[in-house]
């Protein structure tokens, strides 16, 4: 993203615009530490969550509502309703999507769906923000809002993964929302609210168990 030029040729003012971006990265990496440190010491959580997608070759959005919960590593469980069910499910290994009206599951190996790299990835415990991506305040974040707006672009493989603009509390670097980008176009922002940390989630919540008579379909994500 590009940032306008404020080179004046005035060294009063060149000082004071070097002084305000070195404050303005301290607080950027105090906020990712924060961030990170408030994920690091969250083992699962549960969630209501909305979610709301919009998909560029049709021009067409669509909200969803329902719950989510993640376990750290790898595991997540999403039960989401907008009209029809939806399901998805990763116990670490395999993830799986399953829409009951379709009568069909899609099967994807969790490592090729959830690389490090992937924008979503730190949710899921296999990621690290600073480690992994390059971190930006979004230039429209309110600084008298009690959330802060941070985008993040994977350091590796970025053309093909997407990007992803997070919402956090400023004060306790809880995580509120996101917005993903991928590199279609389409967009999927989520809202989590009533959100219980450390609850101590079982893992058989994470387990899919495929219903009698739908079809089994292998995903050809990373061939």
């Amino acid at each position: 993203m590009a940032r306008p030029a404020a080179l004046l040729g005035i060294c009063a003012l060149l000082v004071a615009s070097v002084a305000r971006a070195s404050l303005a990265a301290e607080d950027l990496e105090a906020m990712v530490r924060k961030v990170q440190e408030r994920y690091d010491t969250t083992h699962d959580f549960t969630a209501d969550v909305t979610q709301e997608m919009t998909i560029a070759s049709l021009g067409k959005t669509t909200t969803a509502h329902g719950t989510v919960a993640f376990k750290r590593p790898g595991k997540m469980r999403w039960d989401l309703s907008q009209g029809d069910q939806q399901v998805i499910v990763a116990d670490g290994e395999t993830l799986w999507l399953y829409q009951p009206s379709e009568k069909q599951v899609l099967k994807a190996p969790f490592d090729a769906a959830f690389r490090a790299t992937t924008p979503i990835s730190f949710l899921t415990g296999v990621g690290k923000i600073a480690q992994d991506f390059e971190v930006s305040v979004d230039p429209e974040d309110d600084k008298g809002s009690a959330e802060m707006h941070l985008l993040l672009v994977p350091r590796r493989d970025s053309s093909g993964v997407g990007t992803l603009r997070l919402t956090v509390a400023r004060d306790s670097g809880e995580i509120r929302g996101a917005e993903i980008h991928d590199p279609l176009g389409n967009v999927s922002r989520l809202r989590f609210e009533h959100m219980q940390r450390n609850v101590g989630l079982k893992d058989d919540q994470f387990a899919f168990q495929v219903p009698p008579g739908v079809d089994i379909i292998s995903a050809p994500i990373g061939q």
